[in-house]
């Protein structure tokens, strides 16, 4: 089996290709950091699985899918993600991935099953994110503000849902400091929040940070 792992983290590209080696005998295993080296390495019958996580340096991965859809058509995408916010998994699906996990369950046995699931040709979400997701759409009426969203925004959202400074969110997804202070100053427009604080509150109250 031949897996593309992209990712901009160099841990979780080693942690990912050490369990894939240890579990599946013989794999080979293509490492991207960015979406460049994704694009290039990308090609048509040249990977069974990519594993493509939503933050790709200053990129969004999820607004890589169709690219890839159309890039190496029949090779299935798992998405690796640090939300499970059904905004991000249903634009992830909607826009051709296989499988949605979040980056904890892909370091155990659900990575693997989500493998052999996308493999057979079928769809998978992972345990964690299915049941969020349930719990989600149980508790929705009209749907809430954020999901206004884009997911780029969201991320932002979240992040600064997490007290960091709009220089630490800078930093962490390789973006400009006047980027990153466009993206929340639309949160804030399309939330009818007026602060960080507000932010804070809001997510707390709607369940998107403990």
């Amino acid at each position: 089996m031949r897996i593309l792992i992209a990712d901009d983290h160099s841990i979780v590209r080693s942690g990912l290709r050490h369990i894939l080696e240890l579990e599946l005998p013989g794999v080979v295993v293509g490492e991207a950091t960015n979406r460049d080296e994704l694009l290039e390495r990308a090609k048509p019958g040249l990977w069974d699985v990519l594993i493509l996580d939503v933050a790709l340096g200053s990129a969004n991965g999820l607004d890589l899918l169709p690219t890839l859809r159309d890039r190496c058509p029949g090779t299935p995408v798992i998405v690796l993600s640090m939300y499970g916010e059904r905004q991000f998994v249903r634009r992830a699906m909607s826009e051709g991935a296989a499988a949605y996990l979040t980056k904890e369950q892909a370091a155990d046995e659900e990575l693997f099953r989500a493998i052999r699931t996308v493999s057979s040709g079928r769809r998978y979400l992972g345990e964690a994110v299915a049941g969020q997701l349930a719990d989600q759409l149980a508790n929705a009426q009209s749907g809430p503000p954020h999901e206004a969203l884009s997911s780029r925004e969201l991320e932002v959202f979240l992040k600064l849902a997490q007290a960091r400074s709009v220089s630490e969110i800078a930093a962490e997804m390789a973006l400009s400091v006047k980027t990153v202070s466009t993206y929340r100053t639309r949160i804030l427009q399309k939330l009818a929040l007026a602060s960080n604080a507000e932010i804070i509150r809001y997510a707390v109250r709607n369940g998107l940070v403990t």
